[in-house]
């Protein structure tokens, strides 16, 4: 074989080589986009807010959990997040752990939940959209379903999402809700006089690691 074809044959066979480690190379640095499952932290908080007749009043959740599976991604940079990553988002509330401050109060929003024979209050999302950037991170659109003493109804509710100093995923938002669309009537003391407003606003800061 002439000298030139074969030193052409041989080059040739080095470019693609060196094409292929390149290609690898390119493979593996590419970020994850495994699904984790995000593991709420002890500094979250959620409470209840409503008003009456007589003052207003704040009922602190204890107990909760969130079930939160996104990208790992997500821990890395929050200008890659998108609301259709999300594989997994539902919060669960044991009404036994509401805690009003009194005995009284506690006993008369379990009655009106209808405790023990409905145990939580559940939250199931089904859509978050990005709508725009806030000084903190990003601010989504949340749609999703709350089932409160048996019956569930159709929330949509704003939320702001970050990321802090420490890689955590940080939301806080508040959600309105009626107690009467749950069938829930709003409790009443002394014969009527102190009436419990119907609405009240679920609020939340919760933060979020993975191992």
């Amino acid at each position: 074989m002439n000298y030139f074809i074969r030193l052409f044959i041989f080059s040739l066979t080095c470019y693609f080589c060196v094409l292929s480690i390149a290609g690898a190379q390119n493979s593996v640095s590419e970020p994850s986009s495994s699904i984790v499952k995000a593991t709420l932290l002890e500094a979250s908080t959620m409470t209840i807010n409503g008003s009456s007749t007589l003052h207003d009043w704040e009922v602190d959740a204890t107990g909760f959990t969130v079930q939160f599976q996104i990208p790992e991604a997500w821990f890395e940079s929050e200008e890659i997040w998108a609301g259709n990553d999300v594989s997994q988002l539902s919060v669960t509330v044991p009404v036994e752990h509401l805690d009003g401050g009194k005995n009284k109060m506690n006993r008369d929003l379990r009655d009106a939940l209808k405790f023990p024979g409905f145990q939580t209050i559940r939250f199931t999302w089904e859509q978050i959209v990005f709508t725009g950037e806030i000084d903190t991170g990003r601010r989504a659109e949340v749609d999703g379903q709350v089932t409160i003493a048996g019956e569930t109804r159709q929330v949509r509710f704003e939320a702001d999402l970050g990321l802090n100093e420490w890689s955590q995923i940080v939301a806080s938002g508040s959600a309105e809700l009626n107690m009467k669309d749950f069938g829930i009537e709003p409790p009443t003391a002394f014969f009527g006089v102190i009436r419990t407003d119907e609405k009240v606003d679920l609020t939340f800061e919760l933060y979020f690691g993975y191992e």
